[in-house]
């Protein structure tokens, strides 16, 4: 969530978390399923270039409903405790979703093939993982961990400096 949280800094109504959240799920499913039945591959099809593009793909027709019902909730929950400025504006364009679902699950291939030596980001054309240990897995995880928290920060500061201005 690293990425996508400084995505959603810089970008802000241009991307959306949730749907880039919902991609970070979506890919994790078939690891998931195959670390349940010791499987020998646990990242295959969903962790390669064309499943995420399917997987985003399917994303960006589903995610709008999900975006719609998480962000009326948390403009709900941010209202009621007195934090009306971290309100988001609904309904969010398609054009978020789709760049949170797309970049979301690009991402999370690019990362995964750095670390994890059962990716074939290429697959089927290309057998071969040609990026792995490129980058220290460690690194990997730090760098998504201080995105975390300067992507948040830095959100949170956008929305303070909004409602600085808004109010004269």
């Amino acid at each position: 969530m690293g990425v996508g949280l400084v995505a959603k800094a810089g970008g802000d109504s241009r991307i959306s978390l949730i749907s880039f959240g919902l991609a970070q799920i979506a890919m994790d499913i078939e690891p998931g399923i195959g670390m349940l039945n010791s499987a020998a591959v646990l990242h295959g099809w969903t962790h390669t270039v064309a499943g995420a593009l399917a997987i985003a793909a399917a994303l960006t027709v589903v995610a709008p409903w999900v975006v719609r019902v998480v962000v009326a909730r948390w403009n709900v929950e941010v209202s009621h405790y007195g934090l009306a400025w971290l309100t988001v504006d609904p309904p969010c364009r398609w054009s978020a979703v789709a760049a949170g679902a797309f970049f979301g699950t690009l991402s999370h291939v690019l990362l995964d093939t750095l670390i994890h030596a059962d990716m074939a980001p290429f697959g089927p054309l290309f057998v071969r993982n040609p990026m792995l240990g490129w980058v220290e897995h460690d690194t990997v995880y730090g760098t998504c961990t201080f995105g975390i928290l300067a992507g948040s920060l830095l959100w949170l500061l956008r929305k303070w400096f909004r409602r600085q201005s808004t109010k004269g």
